[in-house]
C-alpha cells in the first residue's frame, strides 16, 4: 500500500508567493502522509493481525462485520423448598418451589474473539451446513489462534453424529487448549457463533 499521495496538495499559482498558505498544504501533506502510513499499518479489515487489539479491535469487528464481542454467560440456578415452619405464613406453601437464577459472564480475549470472529465470516467452506462444513469450522477454531486459518491438514479429531435434530460433536485430545473445547461449547449455547438454529448441538471431549 502507498504511503505518499499520487497528487499533492498545493495552492492555486496566484497564492504560491504567499509563505502561510504554502505552509498549510505542507503541513496538510505531512499529515496525510503520517495517516496513510498509519493506516497501512493497522488495516480495519484485517482483524488477524497483532495491530488490532482491546476497544479498536472491537470497533473495527463491529464496524467492519457487525460482530461484537460477547460474554459467555451461564446460568446458577438455586433450588428452595419450603417446609412446615421454615416459611411465614402465606408467603410459602407447604412443598412449593423457589427457583433462583443467577446470570453471570465472562469477558472474552482478543484471541477467542478473533476466533469467533472468523468462525462466523469465513466463506471458505460455502455457505451450506454439512458435517464436512461443521468439522473444518470446528478444527478452524480449536487451531487457529487470533483467528488465523489453514493450520489443520484433516478433520480426524473432530467427529459428528446426528440424532434427528440433535448433533453431538466429540473433540478427541489435540495439539490445542483443552479448555477451547469447553469453551466452544458454552458459546454455541450461547448463540454466538452461526449454526443452523433447527438443531440443538452438544460438545462433548473424547478420549
Amino acid at each position: 500500500m502507498r504511503d505518499d499521495l499520487i497528487y499533492k496538495p498545493h495552492p492555486y499559482n496566484q497564492f504560491t508567493d504567499d509563505e502561510d498558505i504554502a505552509a498549510f498544504f505542507t503541513a496538510f501533506y505531512k499529515i496525510a502522509r503520517q495517516t496513510i502510513s498509519w493506516m497501512a499499518e493497522h488495516p480495519f479489515a484485517f482483524y488477524v493481525g497483532p495491530q488490532l487489539t482491546g476497544g479498536f479491535l472491537n470497533y473495527c469487528t463491529y464496524c467492519l462485520y457487525g460482530q461484537f464481542r460477547y460474554k459467555i454467560s451461564y446460568v446458577q440456578v438455586q433450588h428452595y423448598t419450603g417446609s412446615i415452619n421454615e416459611e411465614e405464613i402465606n408467603i410459602k406453601s407447604i412443598d412449593e418451589e423457589t427457583i433462583t437464577k443467577t446470570y453471570l459472564g465472562t469477558s472474552i480475549s482478543d484471541d477467542l474473539h478473533k476466533r469467533i470472529t472468523t468462525w462466523n465470516f469465513y466463506k471458505g467452506d460455502g455457505l451450506n451446513f454439512t458435517i464436512p462444513w461443521l468439522k473444518r469450522r470446528v478444527m478452524r477454531f480449536l487451531t487457529g489462534d487470533n483467528g488465523h486459518t489453514g493450520k489443520f491438514n484433516n478433520c480426524v479429531p473432530v467427529s459428528v453424529g446426528v440424532n434427528a435434530h440433535e448433533v453431538t460433536i466429540t473433540i478427541s485430545p489435540g495439539n490445542w487448549d483443552s479448555n477451547l473445547v469447553d469453551i466452544l461449547s458454552k458459546i454455541i449455547n450461547n448463540g454466538i457463533l452461526n449454526m443452523p438454529p433447527m438443531f440443538l448441538f452438544t460438545v462433548v471431549k473424547g478420549s
